[in-house]
């Protein structure tokens, strides 16, 4: 009984901090596009400048070279910043 009650509390203590680093809420993203009518994360941050324009992108596999405006956010709600005045090249 003794030892059951030394280790409910570790056991607690344990599952506490798994739980604190499962928690995606708060994750950071590299930045997300529409692409085909749906939402596709980036691996790569493109906007790195220290600019207030919007972050924009091309696909280097794309032949019509169309440009995307990067989200902060699935919902594609939240415009990226830190762009320049041409779009990245992203290799994908």
């Amino acid at each position: 009984m003794k030892r059951l009650l030394k280790v409910v509390p570790l056991m607690a203590l344990v599952l506490t901090v798994g739980f604190a680093f499962a928690n995606k809420e708060h994750a950071q993203s590299a930045g997300w596009v529409e692409l085909n009518g749906t939402a596709q994360q980036l691996q790569s941050k493109p906007c790195v400048s220290p600019t207030n324009d919007l972050c924009k992108v091309i696909f280097a596999s794309d032949p019509n070279s169309q440009e995307h405006q990067v989200y902060m956010d699935e919902n594609l709600s939240i415009p990226m910043r830190n762009g320049s005045t041409e779009a990245y090249i992203i290799n994908d």
